[in-house]
Order: C-alpha cells, then sequence, then structure tokens
C-alpha cells in the first residue's frame, strides 16, 4: 500500500512545508492458518522553507533542538526531513491453548506521517512480547479463562530507556455470564526525552499499578460494573481511578448507559513552563478529575432511530513545591532538581459539558436522512481546588456553542 501527500505553498514564507511525500509497505503473511508472520515499511520525505522546516523539527514530534541530543543533527538552515520506519513481528494467532506474539518496531527521528494520519513521536526503537494461555472448555461455574504475560520496552536513537515494563493479567467469564478480572504493572524507571517540551530530558520514576474491574450480565434489563485502578512511586507520585457504571435495557428498543469517572492524580514533577531566561520550571500537581456519562438509544421502528449523548466533565489542578531542572540524568530523585521562586499561578479548574443528539431516518432502502444537534459548553477558571457543587453548578451557566447538522444520503439504482 503507497500513500502520497503533497502541498504547494509559498517556499519562502510559509510556516508549513512546500511538499511531503510518504509511502510504505505492509504484510500479513500466514503459516499453516496458526502462525503469522506480520510488519510494515514506511518512509517520508518533507521540503519546503528552512523556517517551516525548522518549526517542524522543534515540535514534539521530533525535538532536534535538545540541548542533551548528540544523537540528532539538528540544522536550522535544513531545507528538507527525511525519514524511516519498519515494524516486523511473528504471531500466532491460532490454537485452544496458547496464543503469542513477539514485535520490534523502528521509527527514525526524521520521520513525520501526520499528513496521512496521527503519529506522536518519532525517533523511537521498540519490541515487545505477549503470551496468552486460555482455557475455552466450560466448567460448572466457569465459561472461559484468560491469563497473559506481556512484556515491552523502547528506547530513543541515543540510546535512552524510555520505557521499560511488563504486566501480567487474568480474565474469568462465569457460566451466569459475569465477567472479572485484575492485573499487575511493574515499570522501571524511564527517561522522558520530552520532559521540558524541547529541552534537556529527565528520568522519570518506576511506577507499579494494579487495575480491577467486574461487569454483569449485560443479557438483563439492568446491569452494573466498575473499573478500578491505583498505583504510584516512591518518589511521591500516585494516582486512583474509578469508573463504575450502570446500563438499562427494559425492552430491545431502547437502552440508557450511565456512568461516573473518577480519577485523582498527585504528580510531584509535573512540567510547567520554559523560561524566557533558561529555567525548565516543575511543580507539585494535585488534579483531581470528575466526569458523567450518559447514552440512550431509541429505536422507535428499524428505519427510525434517536441517539443522545451527554458529558459533563470537570478537572482541577492545584500546584504547590515548585522547583527547577538542575540535572535530568542524576540517578537520585533528589538531585534531579532545585527548588525556584515561580510567582505565577498555573492553577487550573477546566469546566466543560459535551452533548450530541442524533435523528436517523432511513426514509428509503439504502437513502438516510440524519439531523444532529451538537452543544458545547466551557469555562476556565484560576482555582486549583475541586468543589463538587461549584464546578458542576457552574457548567451549564458557561458560554455555549451550538451546531446543527442535517445531512441527506440518496441511493442511486442505475
Amino acid at each position: 500500500m503507497v500513500a502520497n501527500t503533497a502541498r504547494s505553498l509559498n517556499d519562502e514564507t510559509s510556516f508549513l512545508p512546500g511538499s511531503a511525500v510518504a509511502g510504505g509497505i505492509d504484510w500479513d503473511w500466514r503459516l499453516k492458518k496458526r502462525y503469522a508472520l506480520q510488519g510494515y515499511w514506511t518512509g517520508s520525505t518533507i521540503h519546503g522553507s528552512a523556517q517551516s522546516i525548522d518549526e517542524l523539527a522543534q515540535t514534539t514530534v521530533h525535538s532536534f533542538q535538545r540541548p542533551d541530543a548528540d544523537h540528532l543533527d539538528y540544522d536550522p538552515a535544513a531545507r528538507s526531513m527525511n525519514g524511516y520506519g519498519a515494524a516486523i513481528g511473528l504471531a500466532k494467532i491460532g490454537g485452544s491453548k496458547v496464543r503469542f506474539n513477539s514485535n520490534v518496531a523502528v521509527k527514525s527521528p526524521g520521520l513525520d506521517l501526520n499528513d496521512l494520519g496521527f503519529m506522536q513521536r518519532a525517533d523511537v526503537r521498540s519490541q515487545s512480547n505477549w503470551i496468552q494461555f486460555r482455557r475455552d472448555t466450560p466448567t460448572k461455574r466457569l465459561r472461559n479463562f484468560r491469563w497473559n504475560l506481556n512484556q515491552w520496552g523502547s528506547w530513543n536513537y541515543g540510546g535512552d530507556r524510555l520505557d521499560l515494563g511488563g504486566n501480567v493479567n487474568a480474565h474469568w467469564t462465569f457460566t451466569n455470564n459475569w465477567r472479572t478480572g485484575t492485573g499487575v504493572t511493574a515499570l522501571a524507571r524511564p527517561f522522558d526525552d520530552r520532559a521540558t517540551r524541547g529541552g534537556p530530558g529527565a528520568y522519570g520514576n518506576g511506577r507499579l499499578i494494579w487495575w480491577q474491574y467486574v461487569e454483569g450480565d449485560d443479557r438483563k434489563a439492568v446491569s452494573a460494573g466498575y473499573f478500578f485502578n491505583v498505583g504510584g512511586s516512591r518518589e511521591g507520585s500516585h494516582f486512583i481511578g474509578a469508573q463504575p457504571f450502570v446500563n438499562y435495557r427494559p425492552a430491545s428498543f431502547v437502552s440508557v448507559n450511565g456512568g461516573f469517572r473518577f480519577s485523582r492524580n498527585v504528580d510531584d514533577a509535573q512540567w510547567i513552563e520554559n523560561t524566557a531566561d533558561g529555567h525548565y520550571v516543575f511543580g507539585h500537581l494535585d488534579q483531581t478529575t470528575i466526569a458523567l456519562t450518559l447514552r440512550a438509544n431509541y429505536t422507535i421502528t428499524p428505519q427510525l432511530t434517536i441517539q443522545i449523548y451527554g458529558e459533563p466533565f470537570v478537572s482541577a489542578g492545584d500546584y504547590s513545591g515548585f522547583k527547577e531542572l538542575v540535572n535530568g540524568r542524576a540517578p537520585r530523585y533528589a538531585d534531579r532538581y532545585a527548588p525556584f521562586d515561580y510567582t505565577l499561578n498555573p492553577d487550573f479548574n477546566f469546566r466543560s459539558f459535551r452533548t450530541t443528539n442524533v435523528l436517523r431516518w432511513e426514509y428509503r432502502p439504502g437513502s438516510t436522512l440524519f439531523v444532529v444537534w451538537q452543544q458545547g459548553r466551557e469555562d476556565v477558571l484560576e482555582s486549583g481546588r475541586f468543589r463538587f457543587a461549584r464546578d458542576f453548578g457552574g457548567i451549564f451557566g458557561a458560554p455555549s456553542r451550538n451546531v446543527f447538522l442535517v445531512k441527506v444520503s440518496r441511493w442511486l439504482n442505475w
């Protein structure tokens, strides 16, 4: 499969590249029905003015300007950027008891595919391994069972270890159609080469994470469940999250789903900004996020349906303990930062409400009318402390933006 994209812009004044071309090929070779050799190769080349290429090179996808990246050749006068990516993996995709896959992949520092899709970063080499043990033979109480082992790691082209972790998890489905699962993830100390958004990188901290879920029998008129996770590090950062939900289906043609999301995240070294005089400012962040979700589906007739979705959302973050990065590669956490007299207020309180309502009418076979109403409300305060009544009560007083859409399709049978 080959993809190509190109743009024609003023080469000397545009802030965007003048032209971009990307292509690639992927493969999935099946071996005796149970095994597969999978992978891809891709490449990209982007040409434009020196200003536009320099702006692209300094985004967090590439970060060529990093002062501690000896393996990157940063040239502000460059008028092109080239890169490649590739991956190969062997997988066992069939079998009643064991399945697995092993993969390796690379993305060179100059690879950029964001004209074709979404690519978070280049400059990475990665590997992963997964094996699953399964049992699908029902017993008196158990319908099936899955046990997974995972291992992964990634490095940049300079050899810095960006990620290294492992996970073990298990999942049960019972004869009454209830499901549950749990898992533990262990992460070694990583190196974050994007920690200062273009400045020097810094070591993070190892973490231990535990999660667990329960889901009820969704064949019933009422079912419920939850997802819970918790984790942290020895250096003062931790998080906890919970997502309970209820499904209500009184009849086959109507269903209502309601849920609640809560998370509390405490990060002792959250990046804030890079000052003009060369300081990389971090702080202790205490953030609370809460969201309520509601989905409803009503099938009036097979040709006429209504779908409703709404979510009020609040996220508040309170900063304290301001510090600056002094040696991101120091082995001890206490040696990486020094106190910093930061006088600005980075606290935030973001409140929003989103709703989408869709009427779908198939007025003749293959021909459909859609009527859509979307509303968005949002507001930002400087208070970092979360207050449920104040924050959720103020959402519907925030300025709103309404969008109405009508779409008609007609099937033409020649």
